[in-house]
């Protein structure tokens, strides 16, 4: 069987980024949101509510980090961290800068990757106003980026490599569309609002040049969870559902996730289908002020 290296490298790359989105289902899981009518109300519902200000119950802390180590099997891959950069305006709109790395351990076959994702979200709306990522796989360095422009319904894409521009494309927004990164904060608040309650979600979302969905269900029971950060189970929300496109690697169909039962709604854990099997995510370590996690002592 013959293996074209750099696009396994790539196609692994994707995989752990789709695990961003999964982390909230954790961070692949979670880049799509809602029915579109639960989307709009829902997002009404948190602009009336004010949530956008800053107060020591916002999801979306400046300084946050949260990171987090993905396993296959027994073979630990690699990390993807989560930061909040900080509140911004960004042509003219309020918005919070995030930022996700993904970087994989040394000594994995195949695997040499690193890579850096740039997102500016609505602060009301949520929809993502501009994301990037640059990833390192080789010798090569890949730039890749999205404006989206709901007002002219249009994203313009462009993929650059080493520098020069091969290829680039308008896509057409016909909903409002997040990027795996802003969908990561937004199934938080989302969790949040529910207050507990059992919910049923549909999110639109773009994954490189196709529009999909994600359909999920939030806060589907309470159980504990293990994670890494902690020595002690956690108290936390579970949740599953289904991708409704196929991923790089084979990325697609059925996940969970869990999120701890509390305000924050910190993503602890999530369990993601590929190819080859099935990827777990867990959180390492966190950094967000003033928050204690919620202990199960059953």
């Amino acid at each position: 069987m013959n293996f074209d290296v750099k696009r396994l490298r790539r196609k692994i790359i994707r995989i752990t980024a789709a695990i961003v989105a999964t982390a909230g289902v954790l961070l692949l899981v979670l880049r799509s949101v809602y029915a579109i009518s639960m989307f709009n109300g829902l997002s009404a519902g948190m602009r009336q509510t004010g949530w956008t200000q800053t107060n020591d119950n916002s999801i979306i802390q400046d300084g946050e980090e949260l990171t987090f180590e993905a396993s296959y099997l027994f073979i630990k891959i690699g990390t993807v961290k989560m930061q909040v950069v900080g509140k911004t305006i960004y042509d003219g709109v309020p918005a919070y800068h995030l930022r996700a790395y993904i970087d994989s351990y040394s000594g994995i076959p195949f695997v040499n990757l690193h890579a850096m994702f740039d997102t500016y979200q609505d602060a009301k709306s949520y929809g993502c106003l501009f994301t990037s990522n640059i990833q390192k796989d080789g010798g090569d360095s890949v730039y890749t980026a999205y404006h989206f422009d709901f007002t002219r319904k249009i994203m313009d894409w462009s993929l650059t490599k080493n520098g020069k521009q091969i290829e680039e494309a308008k896509i057409p927004l016909d909903k409002d569309y997040t990027d795996g990164v802003g969908f990561f904060y937004f199934i938080r608040e989302a969790a949040r609002e529910a207050g507990g309650i059992r919910t049923t979600l549909s999110i639109p979302i773009v994954v490189d040049t196709v529009r999909s969905k994600v359909d999920m269900t939030i806060n589907e029971r309470k159980e504990d969870c293990d994670v890494t950060a902690y020595d002690f189970p956690l108290q936390a929300y579970r949740m599953s559902g289904h991708i409704d496109f196929t991923g790089f690697f084979g990325v697609s169909g059925n996940f969970t996730g869990w999120m701890s039962a509390d305000s924050a709604e910190v993503p602890l854990k999530a369990n993601v289908s590929v190819i080859i099997g099935s990827i777990v995510v867990k959180l390492k370590d966190v950094k967000r002020e003033g928050w204690i996690p919620p202990r199960s002592y059953d």
